[in-house]
């Protein structure tokens, strides 16, 4: 018996974190100071402007996440990730 439960303490909480504990943990910490780590490198590299260079960041992922649900929808409607569709779609 531990000296914590001799003053009437029992212990109600869980010593493991639960997978979504740790990926409200992660979005907390890292959210707020997220977009701070890539600022610098990305205004050097955009010369200042850094909304345009993510706004054709935002548009080359946007066709590339509608090619990928096209071939993921007709071409080869069973796969599940880029890895699988590429099998059935480039046999080797």
């Amino acid at each position: 018996m531990s000296t914590f439960e001799t003053f009437g303490y029992k212990q109600q909480l869980s010593r493991a974190p639960s997978t979504r504990d740790l990926v409200v943990y992660g979005m907390i910490f890292m959210v707020p100071i997220a977009p701070f780590s890539p600022f610098g490198f990305v205004w050097h590299d955009a010369k200042g402007m850094v909304p345009l260079a993510y706004l054709i960041g935002l548009i080359g992922m946007f066709f590339t996440a509608m090619s990928y649900l096209r071939l993921a929808g007709e071409a080869a409607p069973g796969c599940g990730n880029a890895a699988t569709c590429s099998a059935v779609m480039l046999p080797l």
